[in-house]
């Protein structure tokens, strides 16, 4: 074995010894934890951290019983934002996308899969989510991955993604 590829194999070992494994939030954190949220019923989550309120499903889905049911809305940016804004208009109510900073708050240190509190946001997919800040790169829109927590700004703008909803608290 030449010495180049040996060197390269005990680099890559030497790298993934450190690696913990996966672990689902489900499985780490209490049924009754439920961190800087105070949960209103119907649905509705207060983060009193950010002082804003989380409609706890994606969107598309209800929320009965705890638990989110039936299947969330995946859409465009540009979509999402319209299905928002006719949300708003039928009923009254003023929610928008989360900005990035309000999504990666909802991310928890030593879990995954996905790595937001599962007693706030019960069902919450193992996706991409839409986030309402602009991109630096052309094409491209915010969002995080809730496997991890990790934002991103190359998402394309064009692809379907699942959504949340915030809105100000006044």
């Amino acid at each position: 074995m030449p010495l180049k590829m040996l060197i390269l194999i005990l680099c890559l070992l030497i790298q993934s010894c450190g690696r913990q494994p996966s672990v689902s939030c489900s499985e780490v954190i209490d049924k009754s934890d439920v961190q800087h949220f105070e949960l209103k019923g119907r649905g509705l989550a207060l983060d009193t951290k950010n002082q804003i309120e989380w409609y706890q499903c994606s969107v598309g889905q209800r929320y009965r019983n705890n638990k989110c049911t039936g299947e969330p809305m995946t859409l465009t940016w540009t979509d999402s934002v319209a299905a928002i804004s006719e949300i708003n208009e039928k009923s009254g109510t003023r929610w928008r996308l989360p900005s990035l900073g309000e999504l990666s708050s909802l991310r928890l240190d030593g879990c995954s899969k996905p790595a937001v509190n599962p007693n706030v946001f019960p069902g919450i997919l193992v996706e991409n989510y839409w986030a309402k800040d602009d991109s630096p790169h052309p094409g491209f829109r915010c969002g995080m991955y809730t496997f991890s927590g990790a934002t991103s700004c190359r998402l394309f703008y064009y692809l379907e993604r699942p959504f949340l909803m915030v809105r100000d608290v006044k």
